[in-house]
């Protein structure tokens, strides 16, 4: 009875919460955004495919952050966004997810966590005005510097628009990795029930310290960071299924 009294104050406080770190959006909003349905999908994703998640400790309780991720699948931003769901992360898509991602991601990047979207290979001065601004006002903004989906699994290069937004935001980066969404659902192809997914959270990194290092030197470095933290995800994931998950592939190999 005590647990159950407890679940429900927890349950009417958390919209008050986010509503003094988000005011622009409506207390039913965030409740049911970034609480009811991330808790729902995320027992879905468990009963399909295991999903945890490793390293909450390191999300920052508050002040803005950009969260960087490396990117595998479509199933991606809704991992990465149960992950972090307690700071109500806006984040940063291209703009053609609107029309070749399957229905409804679409429709909840555009309606429920309201995504910023943006022309990909080009200059988005809006796009980057909207992220600035959450970041000026102690928000969230996530990306995924990979521009597009993996090919194989490994990581691609990291685009440099990444540099801007930490240049420009002046707010920690916190890394994070997901793994096994390639298998759950690859590129050019449909979901899969199968696999196991790990989302690893990595503790954060000062802007000072990524601007100290330049544009090449910090994209390189956080390319690395979160190459590694993918990498650790993966070794726990083959430790647990027994060698099952992840499938051998080139995600096996980390970027140097």
């Amino acid at each position: 009875m005590c647990r159950h009294w407890y679940f429900g104050v927890a349950l009417v406080l958390r919209p008050l919460q986010f509503r003094r770190r988000n005011p622009d959006r409506s207390p039913g909003g965030l409740l049911l955004w970034f609480t009811l349905v991330p808790w729902s999908v995320g027992f879905v994703f468990w009963l399909l495919w295991r999903f945890r998640v490793r390293g909450r400790k390191h999300i920052p309780r508050t002040g803005p952050a950009i969260v960087i991720s490396n990117h595998q699948s479509h199933l991606d931003p809704m991992m990465l966004g149960i992950a972090i769901m307690d700071r109500a992360p806006r984040a940063m898509a291209r703009r053609s997810l609107q029309t070749d991602a399957p229905w409804p991601i679409p429709w909840i990047l555009r309606v429920g966590i309201q995504v910023i979207f943006l022309e990909r290979g080009a200059a988005d001065p809006a796009a980057m005005r909207a992220a600035l601004n959450e970041l000026k006002n102690g928000r969230v903004t996530t990306l995924f510097p990979e521009g597009t989906r993996s090919e194989d699994g490994a990581m691609r290069p990291f685009e440099r628009g990444v540099w801007l937004l930490i240049k420009r935001g002046k707010a920690p980066v916190l890394p994070v990795a997901v793994e096994g969404t390639f298998d759950a659902w690859p590129r050019q192809s449909r979901p899969r029930l199968r696999g196991r997914v790990l989302v690893k959270i990595g503790e954060p990194i000062p802007c000072e310290q990524l601007l100290e290092m330049g544009v090449d030197g910090a994209i390189q470095f956080l390319h690395a960071t979160v190459d590694t933290l993918r990498a650790e995800a993966r070794a726990e994931i083959r430790r647990r299924s027994r060698g099952r998950w992840p499938l051998p592939g080139p995600a096996d190999e980390v970027a140097s």
